[in-house]
């Protein structure tokens, strides 16, 4: 079938045109804008499955399909990633991408040329958002891409695991400083989602998407999982609420003002940074317009601190693999050397022999 064309009819709109055996087809833009129209074409070429113009499809273009059609569960994360990697790999086609183009964006991310400088973690996370979406443009439900077409570069290193959490003294800090941030007497937005993040090791989007018919104060247990939401590999438990969470809980539902805990599902990361300026983790001088620095004290830094502090209080790590939601494989190599106990009687036994012998 030949490639469709785009025309502006005598009405001033934009169509679609394309043959079907011998009998002519077309399908309006719905615009009377070239910019537009041009626009929604394209979306039109690639949604409609118009294989013959695979070939030609620009990583841009595929991008743009990928996050109309797949629902994602963190969106604005992706879309940081689009924001850095779409001047370097826009315009290009996937196959003219390869190992020297992928080190190339590397050394311009890490000299500030594309974004702010960043280590090899960040865009390693970034190559990859960039990977799963021309995968998911390759698979032979969708056709949008020739599966041998797809790039194949290295990534680079992932660094290593973040390790910074919070001691008791640092939390209570942290609380403080969040309190702060209220208006008038209700519970700031962000003091809730720390006091849920830290008696919950829930994710961050977690907690964001959290509603309050799934909030149970009868079993006094939270059900993380939305209701038919597709599976993924982060996956979301059931939690109990904690006796130091059931009264911040009680009192958020007291002045909620919509079905959200949260209120709205807005990101939180510019919050947690101003909630720790204000405890002192950080010196920088910000005004409350603008958004603040990095302060080292992230939404994550909340879900390691709760699984650090359960470790190194003696619960089993089987058990906090249970609250996490994750392998007990995972939580062992992040963990144990937070959980020594178990280690206790058996090296204990190695002076036994020497006992004996005095």
């Amino acid at each position: 079938m030949p490639i469709p064309t785009l025309r502006q009819a005598d009405n001033g709109f934009y169509y679609a045109h394309w043959s079907e055996g011998r009998r002519s087809k077309r399908t309006s833009m719905g615009t009377q804008q070239e910019a537009e129209a041009t626009e929604r074409f394209a979306q039109w070429l690639l949604i409609g499955g118009q294989t013959d113009a695979v070939g030609t499809l620009t990583v841009a273009e595929l991008w743009k399909v990928y996050r109309m059609r797949h629902k994602v569960f963190s969106p604005e994360t992706l879309d940081r990633s689009w924001k850095n990697l779409e001047p370097h790999f826009g315009a290009m086609t996937p196959a003219e991408i390869d190992d020297v183009c992928a080190q190339a964006y590397l050394a311009k991310r890490a000299a500030g040329k594309i974004g702010r400088p960043s280590k090899s973690a960040t865009v390693r996370r970034e190559l990859v958002a960039m990977r799963g979406a021309l995968n998911w443009c390759a698979d032979p439900k969708r056709k949008l891409l020739d599966p041998a077409a797809l790039p194949h570069f290295d990534l680079p290193d992932g660094g290593q695991p973040r390790e910074r959490w919070l001691k008791a003294d640092e939390v209570k800090r942290l609380l403080d400083g969040a309190a702060t941030l209220r208006r008038g007497d209700k519970l700031a937005r962000v003091e809730i989602f720390l006091w849920l993040a830290l008696e919950t090791a829930a994710r961050k989007q977690a907690i964001l998407d959290l509603t309050w018919d799934r909030v149970d104060f009868e079993t006094k247990v939270i059900h993380y999982n939305v209701p038919g939401r597709a599976a993924t590999k982060k996956r979301r438990t059931d939690v109990p609420i904690s006796k130091l969470l059931l009264p911040v809980l009680e009192r958020a539902y007291a002045e909620r003002e919509n079905d959200r805990v949260l209120g709205n599902g807005a990101d939180v990361w510019a919050s947690v940074q101003w909630a720790a300026i204000r405890a002192g983790f950080s010196k920088q001088v910000t005004k409350t317009s603008q958004r603040p620095k990095a302060t080292g004290i992230s939404p994550h830094v909340m879900r390691h601190t709760a699984a650090t502090h359960m470790a190194r209080r003696g619960v089993p790590l089987w058990t906090i693999a249970k609250v996490l939601d994750n392998t007990i494989a995972m939580v062992e190599k992040v963990y144990a050397k937070h959980s020594p106990d178990d280690l206790r009687e058996a090296v204990d036994t190695i002076s036994g022999p020497l006992e004996d012998a005095s």
